[in-house]
């Protein structure tokens, strides 16, 4: 038999040390042969952990100590294991034992899998509920007074709408990213055209009717651009409760003419970071939200009542408990409604006198500079948004809507905000300057009722997405 030259065998010795690393290796990749018993093995584990956790109280020291003896060789054999089959009988003798330690000693209950899901839906909700109270608030902006740096509820015309707008499953695939939905509004008789209602009823929307049948427009549609062909409508104001809208004139559409058609854009939604201001004060130039009323829990109803100011007792609510009763007080700035929330720019801190001087804010007698968001609002740049900034007007200035009762009418005009412990209060304005029903018709909010500062937006994806400055 020839020899076998040293070079050959050294070279052959080699190549099967090689052989035999990629083997091992292929045997602890996600795909390997190993793996399935790894990912099994890694799974009783972690029941294991959980289950000795929560009945440690209830199970015999004996029985305990075995158990986590079992968890211990377990991990151990997970971590050095050469066998899948050996692997998979250690992870079932792991898996019996527990289940009879616990079928043994802990409490039976009917409907475990009931009772699990119950038990991970209070922890999920408990988990959410802390994060919203504490850390991140979602809020959705409700109307256009920050316009344009955020958007509330409006729309685009559109009369061609594309396959993504006719397919149902991509209508909403593109609204579920965009937040855009494309609506055909078209008269279902004949008949006058007409308003029916106002955006106090539907939030962004004018109800116009149509021989008694209601039709919902976007009121920016119909306010701003005129796109149904009717008369002008008065002047109204964004975020106003009490505004409405009237027509000075109508038109007359047959069936199946088209109303309106066109994208409605759902408006920007945002993350509120409630934990910032424990932190530091508030700062000028934040985008901030606060609640329009603050509120007082009270077992006496008169006091209840004193907290809720004069002739304000439609705004306290009886809680019935069992033994006796709670009572929510909601005490609102005048002028808005109670328990809503606003989200405007802070102009204004304690201590300061504001006033405006078109297209300046005044602070202390000298116009405010060095902040991004109100320089670019005084100095009227474009948007890559929307239309150019207006500049800070008093609500007595041209073109703005009349009201009986307002803080900055003029320039002469001025707001002092308090300082003292008690009575710190902060002025806030919105960045649509000739839509915005602001500190300037209301005046200033405590400092309870702020809430925090606008983080990012979050959704929709536009070219807003992202920090809110």
């Amino acid at each position: 038999m020839p020899s076998i030259p040293f070079p050959i065998l050294l070279a052959a010795a080699f190549d099967a040390a090689v052989l035999y690393g990629l083997w091992r290796l292929a045997t602890r990749l996600p795909g390997g042969r190993m793996a399935p018993a790894r990912r099994q093995a890694k799974t009783v584990e972690q029941e294991l952990r959980t289950s000795i956790a929560m009945h440690r109280d209830l199970l015999p020291a004996g029985v305990l100590a075995d158990l986590e003896g079992r968890l211990a060789a377990l991990r151990a054999a997970r971590r050095s294991a050469r066998r899948p089959a050996w692997l998979r009988l250690r992870t079932r003798r792991a898996s019996k034992a527990l289940e009879a330690a616990i079928a043994a000693h802990a409490p039976k209950r009917r409907w475990p899998g009931l009772f699990a899901l119950m038990e991970t839906l209070v922890v999920t909700f408990g988990v959410a509920g802390g994060l919203r109270a504490y850390f991140l608030q979602p809020f959705k902006i409700p109307t256009g007074s920050m316009q344009p740096t955020l958007y509330g509820m409006h729309s685009e015309a559109c009369a061609e709408p594309t396959l993504a707008d006719r397919a149902l499953p991509l209508k909403l695939l593109k609204w579920a990213f965009t937040g855009r939905w494309y609506r055909d509004v078209v008269a279902h008789r004949d008949g006058m055209l007409a308003v029916g209602g106002d955006h106090a009823n539907a939030p962004g929307f004018a109800l116009l009717s149509v021989a008694g049948e209601p039709y919902r427009i976007p009121t920016d549609a119909v306010l701003e651009r005129g796109e149904l062909d009717l008369d002008r409508f008065l002047p109204s104001l964004a975020d106003d409760p009490y505004g409405t809208l009237r027509a000075q004139g109508r038109r007359v559409v047959h069936e199946g003419d088209r109303i309106w058609s066109g994208y409605v854009i759902s408006g920007d939604q945002v993350f509120v970071n409630r934990l910032l201001w424990y932190l530091r004060p508030p700062r000028r130039d934040e985008i901030v939200v606060f609640a329009t009323s603050a509120s007082s829990l009270r077992a006496d109803p008169a006091a209840a009542a004193a907290d809720a100011g004069p002739d304000r007792a439609a705004l306290v609510q009886r809680i019935p408990l069992l033994f006796g009763a709670l009572h929510l007080a909601e005490r609102p700035i005048p002028m808005l409604p109670a328990g809503q929330f606003y989200i405007k720019r802070l102009v204004g801190l304690p201590g300061e006198t504001v006033s405006i001087d078109p297209p300046r804010l005044v602070v202390d007698g000298r116009p405010v500079e060095g902040c991004y968001g109100i320089d670019r609002e005084t100095a009227r740049g474009a948007s890559p948004s929307g239309p150019s900034y207006a500049g800070y007007l008093n609500t007595g200035d041209p073109g703005m809507p009349p009201y009986a009762r307002t803080f900055l009418a003029t320039a002469e005009d001025s707001v002092r905000l308090g300082a003292g412990r008690d009575d710190a209060a902060y002025l806030p304005m919105g960045d649509n300057s000739r839509s915005s029903f602001d500190g300037r018709y209301w005046g200033p909010v405590p400092r309870r009722q702020m809430l925090g500062p606008a983080a990012c937006v979050y959704w929709p994806l536009s070219v807003r997405w992202g920090r809110v400055r």
